[in-house]
């Protein structure tokens, strides 16, 4: 996994459009073996048109938060891959910008009929960054989409189908895949002592794909769509979490033990995605981390197996 790291942080670091593009046919015609057979390079190769046109709906089924900081060349591989693969669901583009610097400012310049939503500078971070922007969404539902991500066929279809044929389902997510082909997640399970699981990590891409849907205690916020009802009537992320980490765990429990809506995981839907690229690891993360876990654990303590 270390090749995909590396690209992974590359992408995020790198602004010349045009060494991004040549590092990216070195990887492709160099590297073998798994990373080759995805052809994830084949397909970045194929996106540098990068001022790509939405259409706009009056009435969205669906509004896609993308919340991001910096990272304009991630952000903008992912919203030609939703360009691309999102079909005939109204939909509309809500890029949350917690105060970036590089070329994300001006974004909707380059990206026609996107709407940006500034977060609050004097509160930075994830939660507060998504929660502002779920107050301008106009979508039935909100699927939440890090910008260190790619969508393929039928993503949203797939998640659509079963929120909306289960009245008992609260949150759907999507199966997470890494560019070696292998399972990152499909659906998370937490223990008593607050330890979290991936479900199907490193299993081959197909792994429970005959299951309409997979029952779990959440799915990670990277890749979560929900009725925007669902969300005003749970209150959406508690900010004692703030500025990161359990929110998105914390929002499924208040879903499920609040409104008695489950989480689950949809295997047909699937999003490569590279995973710790947007929100990188430091000291200070850490400790917010566990202040968090051990919130978390007080708070649902009591619900846990």
């Amino acid at each position: 996994m270390s090749d995909e790291f590396n690209i992974a942080e590359y992408l995020s670091k790198e602004t010349d459009i045009n060494n991004v593009k040549e590092r990216l046919f070195v990887f492709y015609n160099l590297l073998s073996g798994s990373l080759n057979e995805v052809n994830i390079y084949k397909f970045l190769l194929g996106m540098f048109d990068l001022t790509t046109d939405f259409e706009y709906y009056e009435n969205p089924l669906v509004s896609i938060i993308i919340p991001v900081k910096n990272e304009y060349i991630l952000t903008a591989f992912l919203l030609n891959s939703i360009h691309s693969y999102t079909k005939n669901i109204p939909y509309e583009i809500i890029i949350a910008d917690d105060n970036s610097e590089d070329q994300t400012t001006g974004i909707e310049n380059r990206f026609k009929n996107i709407n940006v939503v500034k977060n609050d500078i004097n509160k930075p971070g994830f939660l507060y960054n998504v929660s502002k922007a779920i107050k301008y969404a106009r979508g039935k539902y909100i699927l939440l989409l890090n910008n260190d991500m790619m969508v393929f066929d039928n993503y949203l279809d797939e998640l659509l189908k079963v929120i909306e044929k289960y009245n008992d389902i609260g949150i759907v997510g999507s199966k997470n895949i890494g560019i070696d082909n292998k399972i990152m997640e499909c659906g998370v399970f937490i223990d008593k002592d607050c330890n979290i699981k991936f479900g199907g990590e490193k299993e081959g891409i197909d792994f429970l794909d005959e299951k309409e849907y997979i029952d779990c205690d959440y799915c990670s916020g990277c890749s979560i769509l929900f009725r925007k009802e669902t969300w005003d009537k749970s209150g959406g992320f508690d900010e004692n979490y703030a500025p990161a980490y359990y929110e998105d765990s914390d929002f499924a429990l208040n879903v499920r033990h609040n409104l008695n809506l489950k989480s689950v995981c949809v295997p047909k839907s699937k999003i490569y995605h590279y995973r710790h690229v947007s929100y990188i690891k430091n000291v200070k993360s850490q400790i917010t981390q566990l202040r968090n876990k051990n919130y978390f654990s007080k708070k649902w303590g009591k619900y846990l197996k």
